[in-house]
């Protein structure tokens, strides 16, 4: 479940978003049809995992499926030692991407219907002690979406987004 203030932040954060928007974001996610506090809160809620974009040492980019929770007015994911980490130990900034169906109307079984969000800007990293700190009021809320703490998770990425943009077909 997404708290309505958190979908309520990220839908005021969207506005600011599009008002200093280029041209060629405004014409392929054009804000009439972004998706408002309550949409946002739906998506959110029904999508446990996400991808999350980070840049490696020589700047490619790398993406990966995640599991996050959304509190706080950030996106928290846990994370092993591994590429994603040391990617963002080196530049502390990530891209993460919810979204739902097809557009494909003509190929059975797809849902015409498709919705999509995106949200980026600096991340911080809690680990070792902070790591616990950080997630001690986040751990209700991560069982009762993902039905056990991140036990495996050696650090906890905190995206503070500074950008939002969503799109709906619907």
């Amino acid at each position: 479940m997404i708290e309505r203030d958190d979908a309520e932040a990220l839908a005021e954060l969207q506005r600011r978003s599009y008002s200093r928007a280029r041209a060629g974001l405004r014409e392929s996610w054009p804000e009439r049809q972004s998706l408002d506090a309550s949409d946002v809160a739906d998506l959110l809620g029904r999508h446990r995992y996400a991808v999350l974009a980070t840049a490696r040492a020589e700047g490619r980019a790398h993406a990966a499926p995640v599991a996050f929770v959304l509190a706080a007015g950030a996106f928290w994911i846990g994370t092993v030692e591994g590429l994603r980490l040391r990617n963002l130990r080196a530049t502390p900034w990530a891209s993460l991407v919810v979204m739902e169906g097809q557009r494909d109307e003509g190929e059975p079984g797809n849902d015409p219907r498709h919705r999509a969000l995106t949200a980026e800007g600096p991340v911080t990293l809690h680990e070792g002690d902070a790591f616990e700190t950080a997630f001690a009021p986040l751990r209700d809320r991560w069982v009762a979406r993902h039905g056990h703490p991140p036990d495996w998770a050696s650090a906890l990425i905190e995206l503070r987004a500074e950008r939002v943009f969503s799109h709906s077909s619907v």
